[in-house]
């Protein structure tokens, strides 16, 4: 019996062993899986802070972009504004100037109050609507009619110098 006590118990002892070797294991597996789990769950939530803080970003940016525009709208609409009221005095000055050709040279007068009710469509269209629709009407203006663009531009240069003229005469007197 003392013989089987002492075979058994290095086996006994190797099995115990085996067990705790494989419990120490099955412990570390045990953390090391908790461990993986915990930096996954950290990693998922700080992916998810990432894409919360990316999206308030991002909202941030476009509001930021929006006020710039309405800004820079709001901008343009007041020089456009500003803008078509100058052509109107221009296409006032253009018919006094017209009045005043009449005695002298009246189908250049006539050329003129022509390109005056051009000029004050334009300023409508540009009261009314985009600058870029005007430039394109004129652009398309002066490949059908060359010669009467080209005209009205030196119409509208004569008759404006012509208009300085006579203005700086009235306030000589």
């Amino acid at each position: 019996m003392a013989d089987q006590d002492l075979s058994e118990s290095p086996q006994s002892t190797s099995q115990q062993s085996d067990r705790a070797s494989r419990s120490a294991r099955d412990q570390i597996a045990s953390g090391a899986q908790d461990l993986k789990d915990r930096a996954a769950e950290m990693a998922s939530s700080s992916g998810e802070t990432i894409k919360d803080q990316a999206s308030g970003f991002a909202e941030a940016a476009r509001d930021l972009g929006s006020r710039a525009a309405d800004r820079f709208n709001e901008g343009v609409e007041d020089k456009k504004k500003a803008g078509a009221q100058y052509v109107d005095r221009i296409a006032d000055a253009m018919r006094r100037a017209a009045h005043e050709l009449d005695g002298d040279l009246p189908v250049a007068g006539k050329y003129l109050r022509l390109g005056a009710s051009q000029v004050e469509v334009a300023s409508e269209a540009l009261k009314n609507g985009d600058f870029n629709s005007l430039l394109g009407d004129a652009r398309d203006f002066a490949r059908r009619q060359p010669a009467a663009f080209m005209a009205l531009a030196v119409l509208a240069g004569f008759g404006a110098v012509r208009f300085l003229k006579s203005s700086a005469e009235h306030d000589d007197t």
